[in-house]
């Protein structure tokens, strides 16, 4: 066996640790990144009006991050999160971008709701209010991370990533984000949803749902 056989069997492993180690960064890192999406969606489900800005804002922000991460690389943690910071361009790009999503992300914010009353027809009782809280929480999941709008994960995928450089620092943003997000799901589960400051877009909203479930129980009645 030749010196350059005996050298590459440990570089071929070495290789493939390297590899192996990239790809459970990668599969933590997307975990994160739906969690981050979780604690929003939650949030929004608790406090519609605000979750949506929220949504709206992380949404523009990670869409200019990623443009900027691709003109000028990864470049440490510092700069993949403030880099859009230093590109006009960017952020309004960003924004352009989740705004041609928002018709997408109207569809689910009509269409979950109305779903939702729409057990009444096996005699389930379902407040108006929280039918349209779910609505806006799926419209926030849509502008940021729904089939066809991959651009706002991606991105929080290459902070995590740029994170996992510590380890320290990916374990306790690992706990943070799990602890944070059973909390935002318990919210949205248990807590009765506030569409401050927006009261008379809240009671028309009530008032059409209660007509559309009223409607749903006279037709199967």
């Amino acid at each position: 066996m030749t010196s350059d056989e005996t050298h590459a069997i440990p570089l071929g492993q070495r290789l493939a640790d390297e590899q192996d180690a990239d790809a459970v960064v990668e599969g933590w890192s997307r975990l994160f990144a739906y969690l981050v999406i979780a604690i929003v969606v939650g949030f929004t489900v608790v406090l519609p009006f605000f979750g949506l800005l929220l949504a709206l804002a992380a949404a523009s922000y990670l869409r200019a991050g990623e443009l900027h991460a691709r003109r000028h690389g990864d470049e440490g943690l510092l700069r993949v999160l403030a880099g859009p910071l230093t590109a006009p361009l960017d952020l309004a790009r960003g924004a352009a971008g989740t705004l041609v999503s928002l018709p997408y992300a109207a569809v689910f914010a009509v269409a979950v709701p109305l779903l939702i009353m729409s057990v009444s027809a096996v005699h389930v009782q379902v407040a108006p209010l929280v039918g349209a809280a779910w609505g806006a929480g799926a419209a926030a999941y849509v502008v940021l991370a729904a089939p066809g709008v991959r651009t706002p994960r991606r991105h929080l995928v290459r902070v995590f990533t740029a994170l996992a450089a510590e380890p320290r620092r990916i374990a306790v943003a690992g706990v943070l984000l799990c602890v944070l997000a059973l909390a935002a799901v318990a919210g949205a589960i248990v807590l009765q949803p506030r569409f401050s400051p927006v009261y008379e877009l809240k009671n028309s909203i009530a008032q059409e749902l209660s007509n559309f479930q009223h409607s749903v129980r006279q037709h199967v009645s």
